[in-house]
């Protein structure tokens, strides 16, 4: 969960600058989150704790979008989120395959 947390520290501290385009590797992670959080296999308290978790990278995905997107965000920047989404996704994905696998169905 720690993990989900970073990133959403991260995905919080790109806001500023960017303009009018979606990182799709974040679309991804969000779904992935998304997906875990209405697991019925996990305990209410870990899928509130996702959902929450969700709830950050949403916001500030929603912060970036309303700011015109990461269009004309420095290269290296926009390269940094997605990276770290990509990385994060994949994290999450494979702990709950290997903990929940019901959960990644």
């Amino acid at each position: 969960m720690n993990k989900l947390l970073l990133c959403c520290v991260v995905v919080g501290g790109l806001v500023t600058g960017c303009t009018k385009k979606r990182v799709a590797e974040c679309d991804e992670f969000v779904a992935t989150i998304d997906k875990i959080s209405k697991c019925e296999k996990l305990p209410a308290e870990s899928r509130k704790s996702v959902a929450d978790s969700g709830q950050t990278i949403k916001d500030a995905l929603k912060m970036i979008d309303d700011a015109g997107g990461v269009g004309d965000a420095p290269k290296d920047l926009v390269d940094q989120l997605r990276d770290t989404c990509k990385t994060q996704n994949k994290a999450v994905v494979d702990q709950y395959t290997k903990l929940m696998p019901e959960c990644m169905k």
